[in-house]
């Protein structure tokens, strides 16, 4: 069952440095389930119980909130060897966001407990999987504290502006192209798809960046800087 998905799994963060031998007798150990979801499917709830950390092994999926005021947030999209749910399944053992499959997707669900269980062969394996998980905690740390501080921003330049030079710094380039559409780009701002587009235009008309669709470039950088 899990051999088709091996060349998936050695790549994923959580697995890092780990052997694919020694990979797959832990899978086989362990026995994760695997569950495949149709497109728009909710693959998990918020405030459900939260027992498993999930990994993307095929398609793709959106993770979401909802604020007092009932609008949707985009969190995060994530496709093919993406993780969720790592640091809640540490907490309070209830999932802090709803995930969709935004396409048909598959997902397998890694028991958090044998994770950071104690394992009777102190096996290196186990060691290295305990290092990684520690690494993707801090690092899902700093990108909610990055998604705070754009949400905290109240001008829709100014989150356009720091999202758009995250990417540019990302990806080291002037030219890149942004995982999200443009309606999933404004929920991810917290703003409406209307006051983006036009603030966008506005940006294309002053020289300040260019777009078609999902691909960005940056014409001014310094003109980006200034409008923080």
């Amino acid at each position: 069952m899990y051999k088709k998905w091996m060349s998936i799994l050695t790549d994923v963060e959580l697995f890092k440095n780990i052997q694919e031998d020694e990979l797959y007798t832990m899978l086989s150990c362990v026995m994760p389930k695997i569950v495949s979801y149709k497109k728009k499917e909710l693959i998990t709830i918020e405030q459900s119980e939260i027992t498993a950390i999930g990994i993307v092994l095929k398609g793709e999926a959106i993770i979401t909130k909802e604020t007092m005021a009932g609008d949707r947030v985009i969190m995060a999209k994530i496709s093919k060897g993406n993780m969720f749910g790592e640091v809640a399944a540490f907490a309070n053992h209830k999932w802090p966001a709803t995930v969709v499959a935004n396409t048909d997707c598959t997902i397998l669900f890694f028991p958090a407990d044998k994770i950071v269980g104690l394992c009777s062969q102190t096996c290196l394996g186990h060691r290295v999987l305990i290092q990684n998980m520690l690494q993707i905690v801090s690092q899902k740390a700093l990108i909610l504290n990055q998604k705070i501080e754009i949400l905290s921003l109240k001008s829709i330049r100014k989150k356009i502006s720091i999202y758009l030079l995250k990417q540019y710094y990302m990806n080291k380039s002037f030219l890149f192209e942004i995982p999200l559409k443009r309606n999933e780009l404004a929920e991810y701002l917290l703003v409406s798809r209307p006051s983006l587009s036009r603030e966008l235009i506005k940006m294309k008309e002053e020289g300040i960046l260019d777009f078609h669709r999902n691909s960005f470039k940056i014409l001014h950088l310094d003109a980006l800087k200034e409008s923080l």
